[in-house]
């Protein structure tokens, strides 16, 4: 049954092109279902223009999202090609303009469509989508063509920064360098080595520059003088004032900045009340007082905001030539590009009018787009697409985007709500008028108004716009929970909910009228005078768990998280409880032990020198449970050796030891001695054999092969040796986490836990939201951008609240954290379907906040019941036994072949074959007919046939009784010519030739050469199978030696 019962997208009768449609879904009001019709609608209707399969786009935002929206495209099409499933027959037929006959013959025609040209089935992620722009403009916009694409810059920083120090004294002045270390802000301890702190800023550059087309800016003036002359100026006023009041009612603080003359710490004591005074002691400050401090407060406001200005300036001052720097990195490290390099330099190419030279180069031209999650869109991804999208709209194209703002909780990965706020302000116009007229959703006269996203001239100024009002993931009484905690409780609370510009205390969202009185809610909170003290928090959380597994399978049961530190006691707690756990970051295998022990051996064979990794080694799981030898007595091993001779190398001593040289010889020498000779996957394949892991470790297997295919993988990418793959596998970036990663089955009946963000587009049964009052560390670090150049200021709130200038910069990004914040809030409580716990642990308190926090919302609740119901009973899949990978065998020479005769028969075998494929009946003229096919055919081989031979065979082949009923002509029979058929596992078969008669079908194997009916028959068994499934019938096969005039029954 179709989720909405209410159509939300027009049928084709009335859809007019171009056309633009903006689509709000809230949590679980069916988004998917929404673009999955609209797709289907696009490709199954006539009235559609330009809506081949290559003419349609649909990006998101994962690579899960897209293989979901993939396989419920194709299962939708299917349903209707085999007419199985009436209500999505329905829904289609009020969509488009066809029968019910006719939507099922187009839907089994675009099934084929889909499977036949699957490359031209555009449904990807948009980096997915912008790398394939590029490496088709490659050539224009000066790229490498093939570029390995990274999402992470610490790597490529860390070698741009010793590439460019390293030439201090040559092509890089040490005057200039001196220049930068002299200016440098000192704050705390001495930055002896900065090289840290320049890592954190230029990386804090490159990526607001990711978020725009801007570019950092060099700040105009010269700061190196400016500044210390007005914070000398600063201070001979506040020394003065000093005099007026007193020594002695200087606050400490701000004695000692001004005796070492130190600005930041100037600025961080100065109070804009009480000046570098202390305030308690203000009944002894002379009459007056309020005045002198407002003049010097008006200066040290000047101090502050130039400070801001100048404070990254030495930074910026060295951030050219390190991007020039970072640039050759780039091209002599494989050729890698950043993920935002490619938006950049994309969005700079398109808009410089080339969008017909990308269609030109892509082959291709796009007329109908498709965005899912249109509030995590950043600007660069936008300023790409958005050109392709108005070339679109001002033909017959059409745009159809899907969102929720109150779900924008990626700004930290430069993704820009307002852009879809745009949007909406645009559509919510529409709205109101529409209310007021009392027009269906969606229609409604233009609007003038122009958004400033997106030109919407070629429409009229039109942007149609529809609500999908209910949620169907939630119970009632998890929605009223929901509800009030954000349309009472944060409405209430105007210093928390700001401009509330995603709407969160105004949306509206209902609940299916059948499960209005379901769900459960409870909230409890807990105050602890040490919320690092885990005993009562895992107390509740193990009591939680255990209540709903009696209630549904723990694989529907989520715990979330605010942080990655959050996940490892959780995943802890549950794991000493005895419940099965699943975390994102447990399926790390670098976190694995064994897999640990394994590098470590692999680093011993890198260095032999490397003592530490040998003894990790060797008092590992791995050794011992190999050898029977006890980790004691392997410390002790250590330990007395290092005793013995301090210089000696430790697998030496372990090696020339009597009673340890057996388990040298029998487990580690294979590998010592063939390290460097063996190519990274053979000498890894093995050491598995060697060290007998997967016998030794079968709970582990998953963990082990999934290694071997991480060494696969990069071997493909030039990663061959040990020491590159260590330093891979040592790596902790996003990149090099994914080839780490595995995939956890659906199938596994275990808790997950997750941090809020990774929860977001999921669903449980039953969710508990782990939620602490914390706050991390304000990052001073802020960027206005301005014509295209980003300016960086260090700015504090003491500093935003005084300064007219400052204030604006510091409250946008204060309105975007509040903001994201805010909709994390909403996304964790609107993830449950039945069930949602909230445990909320604070600081006891013995005075008031200075201000309200997110965790004030939350206040001990218990709302609905639980369900009385058990989970369903789910069998545990059988273990699958992985046997250890052997080397491959050795390759020798085999004098036989390949020889001159051999692909000569080959060949000659090949042609037969064609000259058959040919016959799809007995030939009339079959000497005539095959003489003709053979003069056609023969040129195309490098060879010289007997023309004569091959002839009189086929001839007198087909003149066979044996073979002339299987080329006769039937009613209804239906031959098939090296037809093409795919197994249950996805293997590809070509069948010679396939007769399909009313109750029966027969598949003949034509051979060449001599009789080997062994070697085929499995193959035909294969065939068999294959055949009697596809067209459920009885199948029956034969093999026909063509040379021979011998038709066997297989």
């Amino acid at each position: 049954m179709g989720k909405n019962k209410e159509p939300v997208l027009e049928s084709d009768k009335t859809l007019r092109f171009p056309h633009a449609l903006l689509i709000s879904a809230g949590a679980g009001s069916g988004k998917t279902y929404a673009l999955t019709q609209r797709y289907v609608q696009l490709l199954l209707s006539e009235r559609v223009p330009d809506n081949d399969l290559s003419s349609i786009l649909a990006v998101t935002f994962t690579n899960n999202a897209a293989k979901e929206m993939k396989a419920r495209i194709l299962g939708w099409l299917k349903d209707l090609a085999l007419a199985r499933d009436e209500e999505k027959i329905k829904e289609t037929m009020a969509l488009v303009s066809l029968s019910r006959a006719e939507i099922i013959k187009r839907a089994g025609a675009l099934v084929d469509r889909v499977i036949d040209n699957y490359s031209d089935f555009h449904i990807q992620t948009i980096d997915s989508f912008l790398a394939r722009v590029m490496a088709a403009s490659a050539d224009e916009l000066k790229l490498p063509l093939k570029a390995e694409i990274t999402m992470a810059y610490d790597v490529l920083i860390d070698l741009a920064l010793y590439s460019m120090f390293s030439r201090i004294g040559k092509d890089l002045p040490e005057a200039e360098i001196d220049k930068f270390l002299a200016v440098l802000p000192k704050s705390g301890a001495y930055p002896w080595n900065p090289v840290t702190r320049v890592k954190e800023h230029f990386d804090s550059f490159l990526n607001q520059e990711g978020k725009t087309a801007g570019l950092i800016a060099r700040a105009s003036g010269d700061y190196e003088t400016a500044l210390p002359d007005k914070f000398k100026t600063v201070l001979r006023e506040t020394r003065n004032l000093v005099g007026r009041f007193g020594p002695s009612l200087v606050k400490d603080s701000a004695a000692a900045a001004m005796r070492a003359e130190n600005i930041t710490d100037f600025l961080a004591a100065y109070s804009f009340k009480f000046a570098v005074f202390n305030g308690i002691k203000k009944k002894n400050f002379p009459d007056g007082w309020e005045k002198d401090v407002a003049r010097l407060s008006d200066l040290v406001i000047e101090l502050t905001e130039l400070n801001a200005a100048a404070y990254y300036h030495p930074y910026v001052g060295l951030y050219d030539r390190f991007k020039a720097e970072l640039e050759r990195v780039k091209r002599g490290k494989t050729d890698v590009i950043h993920i935002n390099d490619i938006a950049k330099r994309l969005a700079s190419y398109i808009n410089a009018d080339n969008v017909p030279e990308v269609y030109l180069k892509l082959g291709e031209r796009i007329s109908h787009f498709l965005i899912d999650e249109f509030q995590d869109t950043n600007r660069l991804q936008w300023d790409v697409i958005r050109p392709l999208v108005e070339e679109g709209l001002s033909k017959t194209g059409s745009l159809f985007v899907v969102g929720d703002i109150k779900q924008a909780i990626y700004m930290f990965r430069n993704a820009d709500y307002r852009i879809m706020r745009d949007f909406l302000d645009k559509a919510e116009g529409k709205k109101a008028a529409r209310s007021a007229r009392g027009t269906d959703c969606g229609q409604s006269r233009p609007d003038p108004a122009e958004l400033k996203h997106l030109s919407l001239a070629s429409l009229g100024g039109e942007l149609k716009y529809a609500d999908l009002p209910v949620n169907y993931r939630s119970d009632g009484r998890v929605l009223e929970y929901v509800d009030s905690l954000f349309k009472d409780k944060l409405k209430n609370s105007p210093e928390l909910v700001g401009e509330d510009i995603t709407e969160l205390t105004a949306y509206k969202q209902s609940v299916r009228p059948d499960r209005v009185k379901d769900g459960y809610v409870r909230t409890d909170i807990l105050e602890l005078d040490d919320p690092g003290d885990p005993a009562e928090q895992k107390k509740w959380l193990l009591a939680a768990v255990e209540g709903a597994r009696k209630r549904y399978p723990l694989g529907e049961i989520a715990i979330l998280v605010a942080k990655n530190k959050r996940i490892e006691p959780v995943v802890e707690w549950l794991t000493e409880a005895g419940v099965p756990v699943a975390s994102l970051s447990s399926l790390d295998i670098r976190k694995r032990k064994v897999v640990a022990e394994l590098l470590s051996w692999l680093r011993f064979l890198e260095t032999p020198s490397d003592d530490l990794a040998f003894a990790d080694f060797i008092t590992g799981d791995i050794f011992t449970r190999l050898t029977g030898l006890s980790r004691d007595e392997m410390r002790d091993f250590i330990f007395k050796a290092r005793q013995e001779d301090r210089d000696a190398l430790l697998y030496a001593a372990f090696r020339n030891h009597p009673r340890y040289a057996k388990y040298w010889n029998e487990c580690l020498d294979g590998g010592f001695r063939k390290v460097g000779h063996l190519p990274l996957y053979e000498l890894v394949s093995l050491v598995y054999g060697d060290l007998r892991v997967f016998g030794n470790f079968p709970g582990e297997q998953a963990f082990l092969a999934r290694l071997l295919d991480a060494v696969t993988a990069l071997e493909a990418e030039g990663v061959t040796s040990p020491r590159a793959f260590l330093e891979y596998a040592a790596g902790g970036d996003e990149d090099k986490a994914k080839v780490f990663a595995i995939a956890l089955p659906e199938y596994i009946d275990a808790v997950r836990v997750m941090t809020f963000h990774k929860s977001k587009g999921l669903g449980f049964s039953v969710v508990i939201n782990l939620v602490y009052d914390e706050r991390g560390q304000a990052d001073p670090m802020y960027f206005e951008e301005r014509d295209g150049a980003i300016h960086v200021y260090h700015i504090t709130k003491a500093a935003a609240e005084q300064s007219v200038k400052l204030r604006p910069v510091y409250a946008g990004r204060k309105k975007d954290s509040n903001v994201q914040d805010l909709n994390v809030l909403y996304v964790i409580s609107t993830r449950a379907r039945h069930e949602l716990y909230n445990l909320v642990v604070k600081k006891t308190r013995k005075t008031e906040a200075g201000e309200p926090r997110l965790t004030d919302l939350f206040t001990a609740c218990e709302l609905g019941k639980p369900a009385d119901r058990s989970p369903a009973a789910r069998k545990p899949s059988a273990p699958v036994e992985i046997a250890a990978p052997g080397p491959r065998p050795d390759q020798r020479f085999d004098a036989s072949k390949p020889t001159y005769t051999s692909f000569f028969e080959t060949a000659e075998g090949e042609l037969v074959h064609a000259i058959l494929a040919r016959c799809i009946e007995l030939p009339k003229d079959p000497e005539g007919e095959i003489s003709a096919a053979f003069d056609e055919l023969a040129p195309a081989y490098p060879f010289k046939f007997d023309k004569s031979k091959v002839v009189k065979s086929l001839v007198a082949f087909l003149a066979s009784p044996e073979a002339a009923p299987l080329f006769e002509s039937r009613p209804g029979r239906q031959v098939l010519i090296e037809a093409e058929f795919i197994d249950k596992t996805g293997s590809l078969f070509r069948m010679d030739r396939v007769l399909i008669d009313a109750d029966t079908v027969t598949v003949i194997d034509f051979k060449t050469g001599l009789e080997n009916t062994a070697k085929y028959t499995p193959q035909m068994k294969n065939y068999l199978a294959i055949l009697s499934e596809a067209y459920s019938k009885p199948a029956k096969g034969f093999l026909a030696y063509v040379d021979l005039i011998i038709i066997g029954r297989a």
